[in-house]
């Protein structure tokens, strides 16, 4: 099971062991490595549900025009560590949370993206 909602600020994950809520703080045009970005802010709870302990991160996730994907960079906590204290195997984790990094890109709209790429194109 792996279970995903999505409205306009809030993003929830969910399997049988985890669940994950991202909730937008913001949206808009960034920089990650000198090179404009559209970006977005995210608040991130991640609960493991037999222990019922969370972790609190903050991340940016970047669309990139140049090479259309999105680059979410975590900050807040190490989750390899968080995992690895509920006595759970990371490697498993990882595949749940490969999935949550997945589809987090689906927090920019088909609109903003061309609406970047549009402007991206005028200033190249």
């Amino acid at each position: 099971m792996f279970e995903f909602k999505i409205c306009e600020n809030e993003m929830n994950f969910e399997n049988e062991q985890y669940f994950t809520r991202m909730i937008v703080n913001g949206k808009g045009e960034g920089h990650d490595k000198g090179e404009p970005r559209l970006r977005c802010a995210v608040s991130i709870t991640l609960i493991v549900k037999e222990t019922k302990k969370e972790l609190n991160l903050r991340a940016n996730i970047y669309w990139d025009a140049k090479y259309p994907k999105t680059h979410p960079i975590f900050t807040g906590g190490s989750l390899v560590n968080f995992v690895k204290e509920q006595g759970h195997n990371y490697d498993e984790f990882k595949k749940y949370w490969d999935k949550v990094k997945r589809l987090a890109s689906n927090v920019f709209t088909d609109e903003e993206i061309l609406e970047f790429q549009k402007k991206m194109q005028v200033t190249a």
